[in-house]
């Protein structure tokens, strides 16, 4: 039987093999994840095993990761996924697969290679053992149903005696690096796996926001740059320079007002104090990069903060918040502030914040970067935002900073992403 790297001819025969090992997978993503080892410039491969009619028995996915749980090393192999046609089984098939993609990451330089199964395969953990794997860490999940009485008791908005019809509403803010090219597929399951209903998208053009939104079922409203998905329909679009704005209807009668921004990335105010630059050259700075544009977008939010229904803001900044250092007022979140916006993070972690800066890439609330060989100079900050209008019966019970710790693992940005959880409650 040979062993041999996949080939082109090859995409419908792996295809096939695919949906048999992740049937819960659509097509489309199968198609994404696919392209994505084509794409990969070395970094992935894929191997196969052909049958003597040319059909494939079985393949293996592996690819290169920067951090799995258990492993000292900078950069390890990831055994992604391997499967072998049941009649094939019990033959040696598998370890032939498991010790070719041991080759190929050995021929990288590598010296471990990670795998993962479900606790309930036992069939796979055991496979696992054969191979001269050692397990290294065990997570289950847990979920118990709140009620909703209770939920509102805990927030404030209504007693036992009668509980106010309201929306748990997540929203997340997520720069996925030049339209995902890391990995789109991981950026998907990176919104499925938080349970976000909006997702503002940096970095982020029309076709890309389009492919999330079939992935995930949800309803798109495209830009060149700044894109937005949601679960809950997208009625109309709100003109707005500087960003992309919409109203989406969360259920008959009760809307929501959403606007996504990125702002320009250079120059980078933390890199400048960094290199000694004055407050007042930052400032200055500040106000003729980000501010220009941040004002357009604010203008245009104007009416819809002031309305009686709930309004949101999210978006890469590029800019850090003066709720995170002591006495340097950082215009952008200054004039988000000012307009009648109110920081989810910052709210939900008020113990947690004015820091003096600068900061370290782990400190919570950073969002810039995860990836330390992304940053040169060693300058970590919070420029990710997720913003809303606390006057129209909204309030923020949970915000928290995702990266390949708490989500997909490998990460598929540069950025982390701001996931934060409001309870809307419609007004009188």
């Amino acid at each position: 039987m040979l062993i041999r790297p996949l080939k082109p001819h090859d995409q419908s025969e792996w295809l096939r093999l695919r949906r048999v090992l992740w049937p819960a997978c659509s097509e489309a993503m199968h198609l994404c994840e696919m392209k994505e080892y084509a794409n990969s410039a070395g970094a992935r491969a894929v191997f196969v095993m052909v049958r003597e009619d040319g059909r494939l028995g079985g393949f293996a996915e592996v690819s290169l990761r920067d951090r799995v749980d258990g492993s000292m090393s900078a950069r390890v192999a990831y055994l992604e996924g391997w499967f072998v046609e049941p009649d094939l089984r019990g033959k040696g098939m598998g370890r032939k697969l498991v010790e070719t993609a041991e080759r190929w990451a050995a021929a990288r330089g590598l010296t471990e290679i990670a795998s993962d199964a479900e606790l309930n395969n036992a069939a796979g953990l055991k496979a696992h053992e054969a191979l001269g794997f050692r397990e290294t860490f065990r997570l289950v999940h847990f979920l118990k149903p709140l009620k909703l009485v209770a939920l509102l008791a805990f927030v404030g908005l209504a007693n036992t005696a009668q509980a106010a019809p309201v929306i748990e509403l997540k929203v997340l803010s997520f720069n996925i690096w030049v339209n995902g090219g890391r990995s789109l597929s991981n950026c998907i399951k990176v919104i499925r796996a938080a349970g976000a209903d909006i997702v503002g998208l940096q970095e982020c053009n029309g076709d890309t926001a389009q492919t999330i939104a079939t992935n995930l079922g949800f309803y798109a409203a495209t830009d060149s740059d700044a894109s937005i998905v949601s679960r809950f329909p997208v009625v109309a679009s709100i003109p707005a320079s500087g960003g992309r704005g919409v109203t989406i209807e969360l259920r008959p009668g009760q809307r929501a007002h959403f606007f996504n921004c990125h702002l320009a990335a250079y120059p980078y105010g933390p890199y400048d104090l960094h290199d000694g630059k004055t407050r007042s050259f930052v400032i200055n700075e500040e106000n003729s990069t980000r501010m220009p544009a941040l004002n357009q977008l604010l203008s245009a939010m104007t009416p819809y903060i002031a309305a009686s229904e709930p309004c949101f803001l999210t978006g890469d900044f590029n800019a850090p918040s003066h709720f995170d250092y002591a006495d340097f007022p950082w215009p952008t979140s200054v004039a988000c502030a000012n307009a009648g916006l109110s920081d989810s993070y910052f709210v939900a972690h008020r113990n947690n914040h004015k820091f003096p800066g600068p900061f370290a890439f782990d400190d919570p609330g950073i969002t810039w970067t995860p990836l330390t060989n992304q940053e040169p100079h060693g300058v970590f900050d919070r420029i990710d935002f997720v913003y809303f209008s606390a006057g129209d019966g909204v309030t923020v019970t949970n915000s928290t900073e995702l990266d390949g710790r708490n989500s997909i693992n490998p990460w598929p940005s540069d950025h982390r992403a701001v996931l934060s959880t409001f309870i809307v409650t419609p007004r009188p």
